[in-house]
């Protein structure tokens, strides 16, 4: 007989989480083909392209990246960093799945973190507690929205929860090997995305609740500290070069007030008077009289939920609700523990314990009613007739959109880069690096059409949401896409709207010098220039 291998308890529930976070975002129709989100298309390309690197036999990554943009003009590693992505990248490389096969990927993943929460009760002795509170979890709106979305919040969150458990096994046994697995943690996190940096106010946070300030004169941590920061510098020195003047928030008290109660507002979204039994169980990291393992898991989720609030109110970037993803699952474990305490005081407490279960169960519940099926405006069959005509083809629509028809064309294309595609707001239109100061480049349909003759376009694809241009150019390029092309305006396959799809009828070769000439490779001169080449 084979012997059994039994999984720990935090390993096997993280992958059942995983499974049941895929099933849910395929019951709430969020397997959409068409990766809708304004960010979604940039990571689905950005995950193909270290596949397709890979594949090609890795070749100049800065020439590759150059010819890919070229094609595919969503290619946007330098925005985020390519932690993620180079973790997806045997899956990409072995299988490069289509866009509906990544969102399932992500999907997959969004359900992990709950393993920590899992792991958290069970250290304290509630381990089916933590398997429902898992599961709770998953249905929480911010979750539900993670999941449905190929996004990098998710993500982020399980390198911070898989950071916090390394620097709790450093607290109980401070040896240079486990501080060196801590930093390995700690630089995934800000390598997966640029908010994960706040793994490095987690030691700090725990360090003072704990007062174990002779931790702070062990060489060993520092040497760890400095093991992080050499291996996440190089990519942010180069990423900072190549994104010159693209950060513009201005930091600040008023943004940081700002920024504090807004996210505090997305965890009350989400847990609402569960909030309360979080309170609760944040009481034994203030006793001194508290079990050992109480005091600890509290302390560590204090010190997360703490160094998130403290990084989003002290670092400049966009204020949303999914930003606070990395400290909801912590939020979680100290709403088990707050149960847990209430449970064991009597029919009073208990009695409250249940009431504010079920209040605070109505943020979730309030979020599943609202959820509909994901729009999907068809972009696998739109790439698929983009790929058999060929060429160039200029794509237009909001973000989500036009980045859902360059994913799918970018999977359609096969790795050949047979296909080239163009973004109409590139060639009809300019504004600022926020899209202010919006103005038309080619103001009438004559003028369009002379700019699709130029590049050579052998076809046009415009997305148009509830029926309606997205923006002024996008009726202009209507226009100029008329004798000589055949269109066609398929419905979205689900949801409101329609894609024009406009393909030449008599051959046309795509004007490539052009093209790379005015690509938009400005990034890629700044990373060469940041690299020294």
């Amino acid at each position: 007989m084979h012997p059994r291998i039994a999984l720990p308890l935090p390993i096997a529930s993280a992958i059942l989480f995983g499974f049941l976070a895929l099933a849910l975002c395929w019951a709430t129709g969020g397997l959409s083909p068409s990766l809708i989100h304004p960010d979604e298309g940039a990571h689905y390309v950005n995950a193909l392209f270290v596949g397709d690197w890979i594949r090609a036999g890795f070749p100049n990554p800065l020439a590759f990246a150059q010819e890919y943009y070229a094609h595919f003009p969503r290619l946007s590693i330098g925005h985020w960093p390519p932690g993620w992505y180079l973790a997806e990248a045997p899956l990409f490389a072995l299988f490069r799945p289509s866009p509906a096969g990544a969102l399932a990927i992500s999907a997959f993943a969004a359900g992990l973190p709950a393993f920590v929460i899992v792991w958290a009760l069970a250290r304290i002795g509630h381990p089916m507690m933590g398997l429902a509170l898992g599961g709770l979890y998953l249905l929480l709106p911010l979750s539900m929205e993670n999941a449905r979305y190929l996004l990098l919040d998710q993500p982020v969150a399980l390198a911070v929860a898989l950071a916090a458990i390394a620097w709790m096994r450093v607290m109980e046994s401070p040896t240079i090997t486990r501080m060196l697995v801590f930093a390995l943690f700690a630089a995934a996190a800000p390598l997966v995305k640029g908010n994960g940096a706040l793994v490095a106010l987690i030691p700090a946070i725990d360090i003072a609740l704990n007062q174990r300030w002779p931790l702070l004169k062990r060489r060993a941590l520092w040497v760890a500290a400095a093991v992080a920061i050499l291996l996440v510098a190089p990519w942010y020195w180069i990423s900072m070069k190549v994104s010159a003047g693209g950060f513009v928030y201005q930091p600040g008290l008023g943004y940081a007030w700002m920024a504090l109660w807004a996210n505090l507002r997305a965890l009350w979204d989400n847990l609402g008077m569960a909030l309360v039994l979080a309170a609760v169980g944040a009481a034994p990291a203030f006793r001194e009289h508290a079990g050992a393992a109480e005091q600890r898991i509290a302390r560590l989720a204090l010190s997360v939920i703490g160094a998130t609030l403290l990084f989003q109110s002290a670092v400049p970037a966009a204020v949303e609700p999914r930003y606070i993803a990395p400290m909801l699952p912590w939020a979680v474990i100290l709403a088990g523990m707050g149960l847990s305490a209430l449970w064991r005081m009597g029919t009073g407490a208990t009695v409250t314990a249940g009431l504010l279960c079920v209040l605070g169960v109505l943020p979730t519940v309030a979020g599943l009613t609202r959820l509909d099926a994901k729009t999907d405006i068809g972009a696998p069959a739109i790439a698929g007739a983009m790929v058999r005509t060929g060429g160039l083809w200029m794509v237009d629509g909001r973000a989500g959109g036009e980045g859902a028809l360059i994913a799918a064309a970018a999977h359609a294309d096969g790795g050949a880069r047979k296909l080239w595609v163009v973004r109409a707001s590139q060639w009809l239109s300019a504004s600022d690096f926020l899209g202010r100061d919006y103005r038309l480049t080619a103001a009438t349909p004559m003028e369009a059409r002379t700019v699709l003759d130029r590049i050579g376009a052998a076809g046009v694809a415009s997305v148009y949401e509830r029926d309606q241009y997205a923006y002024p150019h996008s009726r202009v390029l209507r226009g100029a896409a008329g004798p000589g092309f055949a269109r066609a305006q398929p419905r979205f396959a689900r949801g409101s709207g329609s894609v024009l799809v406009a393909a030449r009828t008599a051959p046309v070769v795509p004007n490539l010098p052009l093209i790379e000439q005015n690509m938009g490779s400005a990034n890629a001169a700044k990373m060469r220039e940041a690299l020294g080449r």
